[in-house]
């Protein structure tokens, strides 16, 4: 584990989110927002030779994730939500209710199977509140900043020379989510941070990040999104 970033807005862990989250606090956290590997070694053949394996990106690796989002539904507080880019499946066994599927429209078509006329515009993000307690505790709700809001967002998916991360996000969704479940100087925890996107979203929206991430290919890039966002701050 090594901190390789760290102000008074933001902590950028490089290391093993399942060897690091263990050391935090219980309920240290506000809100979780992450994107974990979906364990199909997906890949793209836009700049491969940047992108070629992403970390816990097989199979196998689905128990890990688990486990790591197990770890997060304890430090995130009692009512308080989580994020997560993937299918709900990813949290089944988790001490987590009121599961819901939000749709990211990313308002381009993927490549997908391009055996069939139709291509993949989308992506789930399963939302969740945290009941790691046991019965009879009940925790403050999430301060919500705006409620009952449609399930659908639509966010023009990243493109261009400086998009590096294969997966990257667009801030505007990331900070939709945010800004949702937050106020301002609450913390974000993304144990899955990649270059760091769901860090600069929530500078920008006023609030604090603790990331993690495993892979040194995305740590200088990720360093230089948050010093450039709070530079700009």
């Amino acid at each position: 584990m090594a901190l390789a970033y760290s102000t008074n807005l933001v902590d950028l862990y490089h290391g093993k989110a399942e060897e690091i989250l263990p050391s935090f606090t219980t309920e240290s956290f506000d809100l979780i927002l992450t994107d974990p590997p979906y364990g199909v070694k997906s890949q793209s053949g836009f700049r491969k030779e940047t992108q070629d394996e992403i970390h816990n990106d097989r199979p196998e690796d689905r128990g890990l994730i688990h486990e790591v989002l197990r770890e997060c539904v304890r430090l995130v507080g009692q009512n308080r939500h989580l994020y997560i880019f993937g299918p709900s499946d990813v949290v089944e066994g988790l001490k987590v209710s009121a599961t819901a599927t939000l749709i990211w429209d990313r308002c381009v078509v993927g490549a997908g199977d391009l055996t069939i006329p139709w291509g993949p515009s989308y992506e789930p993000i399963t939302f969740a509140i945290s009941k790691h307690r046991h019965a009879g505790q009940t925790g403050k709700d999430s301060p919500a900043v705006r409620l009952r809001k449609q399930s659908v967002i639509r966010a023009m998916r990243p493109t261009g020379r400086k998009v590096i991360h294969p997966h990257e996000k667009p801030i505007f969704l990331l900070r939709e989510l945010i800004e949702s479940s937050t106020t301002q100087g609450n913390r974000v925890l993304d144990p899955f941070a990649g270059s760091g996107s769901t860090g600069v979203a929530a500078l920008l929206a006023g609030r604090k990040a603790t990331l993690i991430e495993s892979d040194e290919r995305w740590i200088e890039h990720a360093i230089d999104r948050l010093a450039s966002t709070e530079e700009a701050l």
